[in-house]
C-alpha cells in the first residue's frame, strides 16, 4: 500500500508536470471510486476548466489545489497508480484506468486502481482538515519531540499506534516496522512505556526512515510506480520488512514476524527491547 514516501515522490512528479496547468474535463469511469464527501457529477463539474494551483500531500492522500475554493483529493488505497501520459510517452488506458484527467494537447493523468480501494472526493480548502482527520505530518516541524510524548501516552502498542493516521499521518505496515527497528524498539511494547531516550530515538527514526525512503523515491513490493511508471527502490534496502528468517543486519539473529492488530509484524527479536 502506498504510504507517505509514494505519495511523496507522486506529489514532487506531479508538480514538476501538472502544475498551473488547466483542467479541460475530468472522466470518471468507474463511479464507485467516488464515495464519499461528493458525487461523480459534482467532482467533474467543479474540477472541469480549473487550474491546478499546487500539489500538496496531507499524509498518504494527494491534493489538487484548484484556482476556486476547491480542493481534489485522491487516496491511492492499496494498489492506486497515478500515471502522465503525454505525446513523447504516452500510456495507454486499460481496464483499470478509472479516472482521467486531461488537460489536451495529449497530456492528461490517468488513475489505475486493480483493487478499486482508492477514492476521489473534491472539498472546500477550509473543510480540508475536517473532512480528513488525520494527525500531525511526521516530517512537518511541529512534529516535535514533545508532541510525540503527547502522542504515545497510550495504553496502545506502538506498531499500531504509529499506524493510526488520526494520530500520525502517513505511515503504514512498511514504514512502522522499519521505524521501529532503526529505533531498536519492540513492535508490541505498550507506547507509554518508553523513557525520554527511546522517545529522542524513535523521533529520530521516523524522520531519518521517511527520507531515506523518499529518497529511493518509495518502496516497490507489488503495485506502486511514479508518475512515470518507474519501480521505487527503497524494497532493497528493508531493514526487517518482509524479511522473516533473513538474518538481522545488525545481530546475525533470524528476523521474526508475527500478527498484531491483524496486520504483519517484523522484527528483531534481539535489537529491538
Amino acid at each position: 500500500m502506498p504510504e507517505l514516501p509514494e505519495a511523496e515522490t507522486i506529489r514532487k512528479g506531479l508538480n514538476k508536470t501538472v502544475k498551473g496547468k488547466r483542467i479541460k474535463e475530468v472522466t470518471i469511469s468507474l463511479p464507485n471510486m467516488v464515495r464519499r464527501f461528493s458525487s461523480k457529477q459534482d467532482v467533474v463539474n467543479r474540477a472541469r476548466g480549473k487550474t491546478i494551483a499546487n500539489i500538496k500531500r496531507r499524509g498518504k492522500s494527494l491534493l489538487f489545489i484548484l484556482d476556486s475554493s476547491d480542493i481534489l483529493v485522491f487516496r491511492l488505497g492499496m494498489t492506486g497508480q497515478m500515471l502522465w501520459s503525454y505525446p513523447q510517452s504516452p500510456v495507454s488506458k486499460d481496464k483499470h484506468t478509472h479516472i482521467t484527467i486531461d488537460f489536451g494537447g495529449g497530456e492528461s493523468i490517468l488513475f489505475r486502481d486493480i483493487r478499486q480501494f482508492g477514492e476521489v472526493y473534491i472539498t472546500r480548502k477550509e473543510s480540508l482538515e475536517e473532512t480528513l482527520k488525520m494527525g500531525v505530518e511526521p516530517l512537518n516541524k511541529n512534529f516535535t519531540l514533545k508532541s510525540l510524548k503527547q502522542i504515545t501516552s497510550s495504553s496502545v502498542k506502538i506498531k499500531p499506534l504509529l499506524m493510526d493516521q488520526k494520530r500520525i499521518a502517513g505511515i503504514g505496515n512498511i514504514y512502522s516496522d522499519e521505524i521501529l527497528f532503526e529505533a531498536g524498539i519492540h513492535p508490541f511494547r505498550p507506547a507509554y512505556s518508553f523513557k525520554e531516550k527511546e522517545l529522542k530515538k524513535l523521533h529520530w527514526a521516523i524522520g531519518s526512515i521517511l527520507n531515506e525512503a523518499i529518497a529511493c523515491g518509495g518502496d516497490t513490493i507489488a503495485d506502486y510506480r511514479n508518475i512515470l511508471g518507474e519501480r521505487g527502490r527503497y524494497q532493497n534496502f528493508h531493514r526487517v520488512y518482509q524479511r522473516e528468517g533473513e538474518p538481522c543486519h545488525k545481530c546475525n539473529t533470524p528476523i521474526k514476524r508475527l500478527k498484531l492488530s491483524g496486520r504483519s509484524c517484523h522484527f528483531c527479536p534481539r535489537c529491538q527491547k
